[in-house]
């Protein structure tokens, strides 16, 4: 592989709950095996930023859904995925387990399906309490709002990205762009 092209597109729809995970399909193009588990679900305050893209009040909770993304067994992907508590709460995204089909399919069963989403990518340094896990730094880190059809905000992801996603191959973000 010369390179590694990633694009979000695959990440971006609900899917069938037999349907193949598209971190572990994205691998296994590249000959690898991608995996994540999830380590945290909790109620609790988002970071300003994260309030602000989620339009919700500062100190208001949301449900913070974190996972470990690995390749071939070694931890490259910190991926959060932050929902608002009056959309989240009593439902499978505050529960502390796997999702089958993933968190969109449960998000388009409630009715928040995407008609848009903007990312914004950056390189920081790894933060600390975060280190433990992913030892690079920097890192990439993508963060992605997602909005229904009527504009409100329904889930912030903010997904931080070892260098080591792509060991030894220059890694690029592809995205499309469609005039309206």
């Amino acid at each position: 592989m010369s390179e590694w092209i990633t694009s979000s597109r695959p990440y971006l729809a609900p899917r069938d709950p037999a349907s193949p995970d598209p971190w572990q399909e994205e691998a296994a193009r590249a000959g690898r095996v991608g995996a994540h588990r999830l380590i945290l679900v909790e109620r609790q305050t988002p970071p300003a930023r994260v309030s602000l893209l989620l339009g919700i009040d500062p100190g208001a909770p949301a449900i913070l859904r974190r996972r470990v993304v690995t390749l071939d067994g070694k931890p490259v992907e910190i991926a959060d995925s932050w929902y608002p508590a009056a959309i989240a709460d009593g439902t499978a995204l505050a529960e502390n387990s796997p999702i089958k089909g993933g968190a969109l399919r449960a998000l388009a069963e409630l009715g928040c399906t995407a008609s848009r989403h903007i990312e914004e990518l950056a390189v920081i340094d790894t933060p600390l309490p975060l280190r433990e896990l992913l030892q690079d730094s920097p890192v990439f880190e993508l963060t992605r709002t997602s909005y229904t059809t009527s504009e409100v905000p329904f889930e912030v992801a903010v997904m931080l990205m070892s260098r080591d996603m792509a060991p030894g191959v220059p890694r690029r973000f592809q995205y499309e762009l469609r005039a309206e």
